[in-house]
C-alpha cells in the first residue's frame, strides 16, 4: 500500500509540474520593448525591441529588431541568451556578465511579448 501511495504522489507531482510549465501561447509574432540603462549612472537611457515568434505553444525564435545599446553588447547578449530562453521557454536564464543592462532589457522585452501571446 505504501508503494502505491508513493507512486500515486509521484505521478501527481510530475503531472503538476508538466501542467505548470505548459504555456498557452497564440501562434504568431509579438513585438515588445525592454528598457536599457546607462551603466555609469544606472538611469534609463535606451530601449531594446525584440520580435518573438510562437508556434505550437512554444517560443521558436527571438530577434532583436531595434536597440540603442552598442552592437557588441547586443551580439554578446543575443548569442548567449536567445538560445537559453528558447530552450528554457521562459526568461529565467542567466544574464551576460559585462552586458547586464542589455540582458535585462532583452528579458523584459521577451517577457512582455510572452504576455501578449498568452491566450
Amino acid at each position: 500500500m505504501k508503494k502505491l501511495v508513493i507512486i500515486a504522489l509521484t505521478l501527481f507531482l510530475v503531472a503538476g509540474m508538466v501542467f505548470a510549465q505548459a504555456q498557452r501561447f497564440r501562434n504568431g509574432n509579438f513585438t515588445a520593448t525592454g528598457v536599457s540603462y546607462n551603466a555609469a549612472t544606472s538611469t534609463p537611457d535606451g530601449e531594446l525591441t525584440a520580435r518573438v515568434t510562437f508556434r505550437g505553444n512554444r517560443i521558436t525564435q527571438i530577434e532583436v529588431t531595434a536597440h540603442t545599446d552598442s552592437d557588441a553588447f547586443v551580439t554578446m547578449v543575443t548569442s548567449t541568451m536567445v538560445p537559453a530562453i528558447i530552450q528554457a521557454q521562459n526568461t529565467n536564464v542567466d544574464v551576460v556578465s559585462g552586458a547586464t543592462y542589455t540582458s535585462l532589457a532583452l528579458q523584459q522585452a521577451v517577457a512582455a511579448a510572452m504576455n501578449q501571446a498568452r491566450r
